[in-house]
């Protein structure tokens, strides 16, 4: 397997943001990745398709600091939502889309893509979801098995604060990430195995391979996964987030709990998987149960706990106004607050569309 962990400076961050292109007049999800990546190049863009034709991702560079990405993100946005528009589409962005159908949507006609909906069928074509993948950098492979054990475990507290798809198919679910349960539909999805060093996650990797299962190591889509090609540790839980500082906050908390890796003891999966319901049915109105203390935590109370906890290392990391960001998310809500808010306010999702997932995305 190839590995090309140290290959970047310590802690060293990224983000890929997975975008909806919706058409301006209706609103819904237009399948135009074919023309937004013809117009790209000219652009001087990072630009990639995904597995619906409705769908476009971003890659940001590499920065030293989450500051630095803070400071870009925004551009990157506008620019990429410029050249969607010369392209006639529109840029949004939010775990799910409010009212288009998934399973109406078109896959993109690469290899890739055609051969995961071979693989995975009817589950393939529901993934018209949208995600926010933030990749930090570590030094060797038994780092990256102690940071994604210790991102795993924060894996309930980035849904609710990251919650951003409280509709499905034109209803409110109920829940406030509804993207994290379509996702779990897909194989190798969700929380990742317990590994207790690299060999066991090079084994399985192995073992799947030979057994025809997956071509390579990128086809576990878990909520926490190495990449070694990379040279990261990879977290895959969050919503896309509508709000540019709303994902650079969420890459702070994400880079301080890889730093802090060591300090995370091993915990119960069945309980992390309970917290994680939890997460995606109230967001941040969800009650956690808390291992170390043996009781209950409200999402918010764990999120200040957290940043208090991660503060002096944000200070060294050169985060600490990032990692503040995270408060800002409980005092203003997550995306699904919002995006209920103005739902109940003027009773139409087209405007919630509009009036966030368009107007907010950049």
């Amino acid at each position: 397997m190839e590995s090309n962990f140290g290959a970047s400076a310590l802690y060293t961050v990224g983000v890929e943001e997975e975008f909806q292109l919706v058409d301006p007049a209706s609103l819904a999800l237009v399948p135009a990745i074919d023309e937004v990546l013809a117009a790209r190049d000219s652009a001087g863009l990072p630009v990639a398709s995904e597995l619906l034709a409705s769908f476009l991702e971003t890659r940001s560079p590499v920065y030293g600091t989450v500051a630095n990405l803070a400071t870009e993100l925004p551009g990157l946005r506008r620019r990429v939502g410029e050249v969607v528009a010369g392209c006639g589409a529109r840029l949004a962005a939010a775990g799910t889309h409010p009212f288009s159908d998934s399973l109406a949507q078109e896959i993109t006609p690469q290899e890739r893509y055609l051969k995961v909906e071979e693989e995975m069928g009817w589950t393939a074509r529901m993934q018209a979801i949208y995600g926010l993948h933030v990749h930090v950098a570590v030094p060797d492979e038994e780092s990256a098995i102690r940071a994604v054990a210790a991102l795993s475990q924060c894996v309930p507290l980035f849904i609710a604060l990251s919650a951003n798809s409280p509709f499905w198919a034109g209803i409110d679910t109920r829940l406030s990430s509804v993207r994290a349960k379509v996702f779990e539909l897909v194989p190798r999805s969700g929380l990742p195995p317990f590994f207790r060093s690299w060999e066991d996650f090079e084994g399985y990797v192995d073992a799947m391979v030979r057994a025809g299962s997956i071509p390579d190591y990128s086809w576990c889509w878990w909520d926490a996964r190495p990449h070694p090609k990379l040279g990261t540790v990879e977290l895959r839980a969050p919503d896309a987030q509508t709000e540019a500082d709303y994902a650079v906050s969420l890459a702070a908390l994400a880079q301080c709990i890889v730093a802090a890796a060591d300090q995370y003891n091993p915990q119960d999966p069945l309980l992390t998987e309970e917290n994680k319901w939890r997460a995606m049915r109230y967001g941040l109105e969800a009650r956690f149960y808390d291992v170390s203390a043996d009781q209950s935590i409200t999402a918010r109370d764990a999120a200040q706990q957290l940043v208090k906890e991660l503060r002096p290392l944000s200070q060294d990391l050169g985060c600490e106004a990032e990692l503040e960001g995270v408060l800002e998310i409980l005092y203003k809500g997550n995306g699904a607050d919002k995006q209920r808010a103005i739902f109940e306010r003027r009773g139409s999702l087209r405007d919630v569309v509009a009036a966030y997932l368009v107007d907010a995305t950049g």
